[in-house]
């Protein structure tokens, strides 16, 4: 019996899939339509308190879409709730144009200092 197990032809099947799903992201990069996937499930992580996987599902979302400045605001709560307050602050003065029309950037702002720059 030198098949595989069946557990391990799933896994791989999923590996394969996941793989092919990244090749796809990298291909269409960097796009205005994609990482809205992965910024959501950062933002449901971090309501769990999975604060490291959620920074790299942020990440990621940036990485793939430079443009919506709002990916940056949820890195940088997030690096703020793991106690990275300098960087949190400088992705916020990054994005600080945005503070008058983000209610999300204001609240960090105040928790930040009360500032940018």
């Amino acid at each position: 019996m030198g098949g595989k197990h069946p557990e391990q032809a799933v896994t791989q099947d999923r590996t394969r899939r996941k793989d092919d799903n990244d090749r796809r992201e990298e291909l269409l990069r960097p796009s205005r339509y994609l990482g809205y996937d992965r910024d959501k499930l950062g933002v449901y992580l971090m309501s769990r308190g999975a604060y490291g996987i959620a920074e790299s599902q942020f990440r990621r979302a940036i990485w793939l879409n430079p443009f919506e400045y709002r990916f940056v605001v949820h890195l940088a709560w997030c690096l703020f709730r793991q106690g990275r307050s300098n960087d949190a602050r400088s992705l916020v003065e990054s994005v600080a144009e945005h503070a008058d029309e983000d209610e999300t950037l204001q609240a960090l702002l105040v928790r930040l200092g009360g500032g940018v720059g």
